[in-house]
């Protein structure tokens, strides 16, 4: 008599919150070693031959996909069975792989190398990516030549240079940025790895798979720069806007003692860090006010815009007398400014989200 083995699945969409996948870091190297067009030497199920799947060519060698971008975006735990025939339980995590243009750099080329045979790979980016916004996430290292997606409109191209003096602009309610359609982006894919949850530990339970990228895009939707909090919102003064410049320049270049003039910290033990190695670019919008709230003990918190800039590394362009084109890149974050006085300071800075943890000397370093 044939048995029907069904597969079970719940009524609604499962929380994932609080689960840790067990095959995060197995799925990560087979993924790479996917793309490189490598044999899978990774412990993997009975019912698999890396062997026989591999697509070799006659060198004995695939050509690898030339890919800027390879982030795990999550897992799908799959549960297949039933009770008389038992369960087999799989993970599936899903990756979005986006593919390169002609003469750009990939991803492989400043890659690490990859884990021996049956090795853990080093661990994957820790936070997840979500689908492109307006275009495909930039690789690590990549050089952008137009506004990061999401950019207000107007927003110089990266590495264009403007008037010597660059100067916050204010927008409290900033504009949405371009059209968003569904159509998935044609060097964007999905790269699903599935794992089987063995009970000795998770192993390679097939030959991922490639698709279509289905998540697209989708529409705007929620708000998250706090303007959605109605009551608080504020305008920023003049004062508070050349004390956010000051701070763009000092973060930007690593100047500790800039910043900690502008935090008005009176403690002799603390001291600031930015970035170092980078500049604030040279252009019309390099600091921009998104939106501002009130915030308690008469300060606010300001989403602000930061277009950073860096300079390649001598000798990456081969001959000629053209200077290389710095690396230039948009960052956002949340800043807690004190509304008073003729240099109101910049009390702590981080992320954009991070608001809710952000205290005065947030970012105090012990010396």
């Amino acid at each position: 008599m044939a048995l029907i083995v069904s597969l079970t699945k719940g009524s609604s969409k499962p929380d994932l919150s609080s689960l840790d996948p067990k095959g995060r870091d197995l799925a990560h190297t087979a993924a790479v070693n996917f793309l490189a067009g490598d044999q899978q030497n990774l412990p993997h199920a009975e019912s698999f031959d890396p062997r026989a799947a591999a697509n070799q060519t006659a060198n004995g060698r695939s050509t690898p996909l030339d890919y800027r971008s390879l982030n795990w975006v999550g897992f799908s735990p799959q549960h297949f069975g039933s009770e008389k025939a038992g369960f087999t339980d799989f993970e599936v995590h899903h990756f979005l792989v986006v593919l390169g243009a002609p003469g750009e750099p990939s991803a492989q080329d400043s890659q690490t190398p990859r884990a021996p045979s049956g090795a853990r790979s080093a661990q994957p980016s820790a936070s997840p990516s979500g689908p492109p916004s307006g275009g495909p996430p930039s690789a690590s290292g990549g050089q952008p030549s137009a506004p990061p997606p999401g950019s207000p409109p107007g927003s110089p191209p990266a590495g264009e240079t403007g008037s010597p003096q660059p100067s916050p602009s204010t927008s409290a309610s900033p504009t949405a940025g371009g059209d968003t359609g569904d159509a998935p982006a044609s060097n964007v894919l999905q790269l699903d790895v599935p794992v089987l949850l063995d009970p000795k530990g998770p192993v390679l339970a097939a030959s991922p798979a490639l698709s279509v990228w289905k998540n697209g895009v989708g529409k705007a939707g929620g708000r998250g720069d706090y303007t959605n909090y109605s009551g608080l919102t504020t305008e920023v003064s003049d004062a508070a806007k050349n004390q956010i410049l000051r701070w763009a320049r000092a973060y930007a270049t690593g100047d500790s003692a800039g910043l900690l003039a502008i935090t008005g910290d009176q403690d002799g033990s603390h001291r600031y860090a930015g970035l170092s190695g980078f500049t604030l670019a040279d252009a019309p919008q390099a600091v921009q006010i998104l939106s501002a709230i009130k915030s308690a003990d008469g300060q606010i918190i300001v989403r602000a815009r930061i277009l950073l800039a860096r300079a390649a590394p001598a000798g990456t362009v081969p001959g000629g007398n053209v200077p290389a084109r710095p690396f230039t890149t948009f960052a956002d974050f949340d800043l807690l400014v004190g509304e008073t006085g003729a240099q109101p300071p910049v009390l702590a800075w981080g992320p954009a989200g991070s608001a809710a943890e952000l205290e005065p000397y947030y970012n105090a370093l012990a010396n």
